[in-house]
């Protein structure tokens, strides 16, 4: 985790890219959630090997993995002709581990969000009951180890669309939940959520001489289980009787 420190102002700059384009970019009101749950790792798959002089030596395992624990932030915002479409924002954080490996993994995530405006009001205009489901892409940050028969290695990759990253580490978001909405500024959720990512590098015992060459795999595939709270910027009703964001 210490070289997370290091990628900090890029991720604060598109944390604030996301503010900004929630706030101002559509007209049909937004939402800030906040997330938090339990992700439970199907088995990683995890593959090391290992290239000296006397020839190459290479292991493969199913390795399985520790439910842990996840939080997050995700921006939305409405499409204003259409209050049943939208765009979301998500950074969040969650852990695979198991025996021989371990992986940290803050994914930013772009979402093309679906709901069903149930028991709209003049005030609620989106519905106090909310069926929603959301697909788009994450990319990954994460921070590998993984130790098998004898073969150890570990890094930390970047794979966010920041600048000067050269290979990008994406993989499916797919999310369905129920909001309900009591109040005009305050909802409740509950979520599941589908992720999927692939993290690889290369490793070497020495930059300038080197012995040992070698190449790490891993595949994560993920169940999210999530309940958050969220604050809704949304359209109110004017003294006119029409509508206009808040």
């Amino acid at each position: 985790m210490r070289s997370i420190w290091r990628v900090l102002p890029g991720a604060a700059l598109l944390l604030v890219l996301m503010a900004a384009w929630s706030g101002h970019a559509w007209a049909g009101g937004g939402a800030l959630d906040v997330y938090g749950g339990v992700t439970l790792n199907r088995p990683v798959e995890v593959g090391i090997s290992e290239t000296r002089s006397s020839g190459t030596t290479s292991a493969a395992a199913s390795i399985d993995s520790d439910t842990s624990g996840e939080f997050g932030l995700r921006l939305l915002g409405w499409y204003p002709p259409h209050p049943w479409l939208g765009l979301g924002l998500d950074v969040g954080y969650f852990r695979a581990d198991g025996p021989g490996v371990s992986i940290d993994a803050i994914p930013f995530s772009m979402l093309l969000v679906l709901r069903a405006p149930l028991l709209p009001t003049s005030d609620q205009p989106g519905g106090r009951l909310q069926p929603y489901a959301m697909a788009g892409v994450s990319f990954y940050m994460a921070d590998v180890s993984v130790q098998i028969e004898g073969m150890e290695a570990s890094d930390f990759e970047v794979g966010w669309p920041l600048p000067g990253v050269n290979e990008i580490l994406a993989g499916p978001y797919v999310a369905a939940g129920l909001a309900w909405q009591p109040t005009r500024t305050i909802a409740l959720f509950g979520e599941y959520r589908y992720t999927r990512f692939d993290v690889g590098f290369d490793t070497t015992n020495s930059l300038i001489l080197p012995t040992m060459n070698g190449r790490v795999d891993t595949s994560v595939t993920s169940d999210h289980v999530l309940l958050g709270i969220s604050y809704r910027f949304w359209e109110v009703k004017t003294g006119d009787g029409s509508a206009s964001p808040q």
